[in-house]
């Protein structure tokens, strides 16, 4: 979990949390007006941030797979595609 630390207006605060998450192994989060708005965390953590983005992703990706084969298999349509859809209404795909 992260702590809340406090960093002096007079500090680098971005080299003092760089600081806390190197040498402590901290999850440092940054605020504003009391709110957090963004983290320094290690390249470990984000390495496993981006691992588990990733595997959610195949995951997804999986279950998408499985349920459109199994949507042919029954024999269903495939219904519309995303580019019949634009044509329909005018839309071009780089929004003009």
């Amino acid at each position: 979990m992260s702590q809340a630390i406090t960093i002096p207006l007079s500090a680098d605060p971005l080299g003092v949390a760089a600081h806390h998450v190197e040498q402590d192994h901290r999850r440092v989060l940054l605020t504003r007006d009391g709110k957090p708005v963004a983290a320094v965390v290690s390249v470990e953590d984000l390495a496993a941030l981006e691992r588990l983005d990733a595997a959610e992703d195949a995951f997804w990706t999986a279950e998408a797979n499985t349920a459109l084969a199994r949507w042919e298999a029954e024999g269903r349509p495939l219904g519309t595609s995303h580019e019949d859809l634009l044509a329909r209404h005018g839309i071009t795909p780089d929004g003009q």
